[in-house]
């Protein structure tokens, strides 16, 4: 564990309040060509990001079915972390409620956006041109939030929309973050833990590991 502290790593962290997306880690695991470390701070509280802050060379913060707006230690120790990193170059990509959580510590504003309701399915992102992600693109994505970001945060800009979701990525123009309010992570586990309603996600899995997958070979 030390060994692996001492070595730059992707700090991957998933707030899961119920489910932890496994799978989701492990794919990332196995195509980064460097150490990947796992952190559940809701479930298990923060010693180990605190045990594995040092020599990260980018962030992965995934979902969960907390609200950004609740006020839980855990919360506001990954919020200190986020911001530490982004400060000092660190790259950092956040995940639905990751995404949430960079629009709310920035500055910005997450808001229920569909009466209160969740809504999950596939629906269509269009990314625009960018540093990581390269030429202008599209492709169906896997969601399921009921927040979204309402507000973008000063200093960041939309990077990504869809029929649905107007602010569906952001990027900040200074630092390196990103937030996708969708799920680029997801794997056939996330599908069935969320009931998904959709027949065929294997075209979401390969759209969307291939933008997860650009992310994770940028770090340096």
């Amino acid at each position: 564990m030390n060994q692996i502290a001492q070595k730059k790593h992707l700090m991957v962290i998933d707030p899961a309040i119920v489910k932890p997306a496994i799978e989701s880690f492990n794919r990332i695991a196995s195509v980064a060509p460097y150490p990947v470390t796992y952190h559940l701070p809701a479930l298990y509280g923060t010693n180990s990001l605190n045990m594995f802050n040092k020599n990260v060379r980018g962030i992965i913060v995934m979902g969960s079915a907390a609200s950004v707006n609740d006020d839980n230690k855990w919360q506001r120790d990954i919020s200190d972390i986020v911001i530490n990193a982004s400060a000092n170059c660190i790259p950092v990509l956040g995940l639905c409620y990751g995404h949430q959580l960079i629009g709310h510590i920035y500055g910005g504003k997450v808001e229920p956006l569909w009466s209160g309701e969740k809504k999950q399915g596939k629906r269509t992102v269009r990314i625009k041109k960018n540093d990581i992600w390269g030429k202008q693109t599209s492709g169906p994505l896997l969601y399921s939030h009921q927040d979204g970001v309402t507000k973008v945060p000063p200093g960041f800009e939309i990077i990504a929309d869809s029929d649905l979701v107007s602010t569906d990525a952001i990027a900040s123009k200074s630092e390196p973050v990103w937030g996708f309010q969708t799920h680029p992570e997801a794997t056939q586990a996330f599908v069935d833990n969320h009931n998904l309603p959709v027949k065929d996600a294997k075209e979401s899995f390969r759209f969307g590991h291939s933008l997860l997958d650009k992310f994770i070979f940028s770090l340096k």
